[in-house]
């Protein structure tokens, strides 16, 4: 299988994570790209040009990280990404840390045209929403990842790895300690730490 992914995308390092949880470092050749580069493998894997995008051992295309998940619990389903005890708050959890990612990106996309979105009424509810997706989650955490290394864990230790990555001058972690924490005690996770996002 090929992965392709980048360095700072948060829906590609979702599936960089899940990989290594897997056990499937060994089958899955993860190639580093420029999204905006046009390699013909990329390009021809996926409609999108988004990273992650995945090429199964039969070659077909897989886009979106859920999609990707999706695909690897099914090739390896212990232990699972999607498990069924608590699906529906596991997916409540995956869906707040989700949102949060797509905001975040899209005020990261929105600066490139507006240098003063931040403090611009749209730029300031973006930000409101992110905070809004924090506070679901510190109310009701993920379990731990020593438990279960679930979707919603991998998705919100990305969320909030992202916001410290693209937004170091805000102050996550007062806003949401009890959230913090919980990421803390993520440290030293070799799915996360070889994982952390990084300019290229």
């Amino acid at each position: 299988m090929i992965l392709f992914t980048n360095l700072t995308s948060p829906f590609a390092r979702i599936a960089r994570i899940a990989v290594v949880e897997k056990g499937l470092a060994d089958r899955v050749d993860v190639r580093v790209i420029d999204p905006w580069g046009g390699d013909p493998d990329f390009v021809g894997s996926n409609v999108h040009e988004r990273v992650p995008a995945l090429i199964t051992d039969e070659g077909i295309g897989i886009s979106e990280s859920a999609m990707v998940l999706q695909w690897l619990d099914h090739i390896a389903p212990e232990p699972p990404l999607f498990p069924k005890d608590n699906l529906a708050l596991m997916l409540r959890q995956s869906g707040a840390a989700l949102g949060a990612i797509d905001v975040m990106a899209a005020i990261i996309i929105t600066r490139k045209s507006a240098p003063d979105f931040d403090t611009n009424p749209i730029g300031q509810k973006r930000f409101r929403t992110v905070h809004a997706a924090f506070d679901r989650l510190e109310a009701a955490p993920p379990r731990d990842m020593s438990d279960s290394a679930d979707m919603a864990a991998i998705a919100t230790a990305t969320a909030l790895d992202y916001a410290a990555f693209r937004f170091p001058d805000r102050d996550w972690q007062g806003a949401h300690p009890r959230l913090w924490d919980w990421r803390t005690r993520q440290a030293g996770r070799p799915s996360l730490d070889t994982t952390m996002p990084r300019e290229s």
